[in-house]
């Protein structure tokens, strides 16, 4: 496949890289094998990274004072990322925090996105987690007009549990990429929550690796409303028998937004689970992208992993694509997975409307229930009430 000519994006980023050091060039490096992603790259047909980022956007502006996050009525530890540069307070007993690069690990090596975050980072953290961690860890990035990096690398510590919060918030026209790496060691445990919006004019990509050893257990529940585009990318690797991964995920986008859910899923070990649930509701002009993917390595008996994948069009513009994908080499394996789309049911909307509900609240509840049962067994109560709460608010609107 022929390289497309650089755009002014790409080549602002390339002045940018001449002031590098070493390290980080050989990041950048690595990212102009490919250049932006763009829609010829298999990975990014449905979101045309390129497409939208063609200008060169200045550096990130400064923020107005900013409202608490929706997250603080759970009382977190919060690590906010402000256009890239993290600020915190005193961490919880266990919790250990520096600013440090390090070299990306191999799930993230081969990634384009990964690869530029990691080159203009200017501010890398890392995350280290020892013992049972009561207080949710929230870290909230928030972007201003213009283009900001960040990355972070977490690591639990082998019998560590957890309960992290990403929330990805913005205004106006920016572009906002992140690279998370977490690292569970054996018998760890991990609660995951991730919150996206990056209003109409945002561009909003953030990729996330999680490696699992012998044991470990990852519970994910994500909710993206978009943006001018916008993409939550996850790649698992089950490094060790008997590890457990939970995916959930839902989009709801109304307008012309565009939200794009991305997941591989790596067995590489024996006895492992995965269980991966994705809804999407779209109105307008809107589009829900979810791509999903299984690989089964011949070493990795006994895996039993099963995903379920389902839209809603809300509207007859609104798009939904889905590409669901099985790749196995081992043979005495379990796996499954499964896709459909379609418009609400009129016989459930007459039926609720028989018993003195209006169409307007018929759709409403039909479409919340819906979404819902991706955040069904929220680990922290008081982060599922949240979440329900953001889907109800957006019904209101849309």
């Amino acid at each position: 496949m022929s390289r497309p000519a650089l755009t002014a994006m790409e080549t602002a980023l390339a002045k940018r890289a001449g002031g590098l050091s070493r390290e980080r060039a050989k990041f950048f490096e690595a990212f102009a094998q490919s250049g932006v992603p763009h829609r010829r790259m298999e990975a990014w047909k449905w979101t045309d990274l390129r497409a939208v980022l063609r200008d060169d956007l200045a550096g990130a502006a400064d923020n107005d004072v900013i409202a608490p996050s929706v997250f603080a009525n759970v009382g977190p530890f919060e690590i906010t990322v402000m256009n890239g540069v993290a600020a915190w307070g005193a961490a919880p007993i266990g919790v250990a925090l520096a600013r440090a690069d390090a070299p990306l690990s191999a799930l993230a090596a081969d990634h384009p996105l990964a690869n530029l975050a990691a080159a203009f980072a200017d501010d890398a953290l890392s995350i280290g987690i020892s013992g049972a961690i009561a207080q949710p860890i929230l870290i909230r990035r928030i972007a201003g007009a213009g283009i900001t990096q960040q990355r972070a690398v977490v690591t639990l510590a082998p019998g560590a549990e957890a309960t992290i919060i990403e929330s990805f918030d913005g205004a106006g026209a920016f572009f906002s990429n992140s690279v998370t790496e977490y690292r569970l060691g054996e018998g760890a445990m991990l609660a995951r929550v991730i919150a996206q919006n990056a209003g109409d004019a945002g561009i909003e990509t953030a990729f996330s690796t999680v490696t699992l050893a012998k044991g470990a257990v990852i519970d994910q529940t994500a909710l993206a409303f978009g943006g001018k585009a916008a993409r939550l990318e996850t790649r698992i690797a089950h490094d060790g028998a008997g590890a457990h991964a939970s995916l959930k995920s839902a989009i709801a986008t109304t307008g012309a937004r565009h939200a794009d859910v991305t997941s591989l899923v790596r067995h590489d070990a024996a006895g492992c689970e995965t269980r991966q649930l994705h809804r999407s509701a779209v109105k307008d002009r809107s589009r829900g992208v979810f791509q999903g993917k299984f690989f089964v390595a011949r070493s990795a008996q006994k895996t039993d992993a099963l995903m379920r994948a389902s839209a809603l069009l809300l509207s007859d513009q609104a798009e939904a694509n889905h590409k669901p994908e099985l790749e196995i080499y081992a043979d005495d394996v379990k796996c499954a997975h499964g896709s459909t789309a379609g418009a609400l049911d009129p016989n459930a909307i007459f039926y609720m409307r028989q018993r003195g509900l209006s169409e307007h609240e018929a759709r409403a509840l039909l479409i919340e229930a819906f979404l819902g049962e991706v955040f069904d067994g929220v680990i922290h109560a008081g982060l599922e009430h949240i979440l329900r709460g953001r889907v109800t608010r957006w019904l209101e609107g849309a």
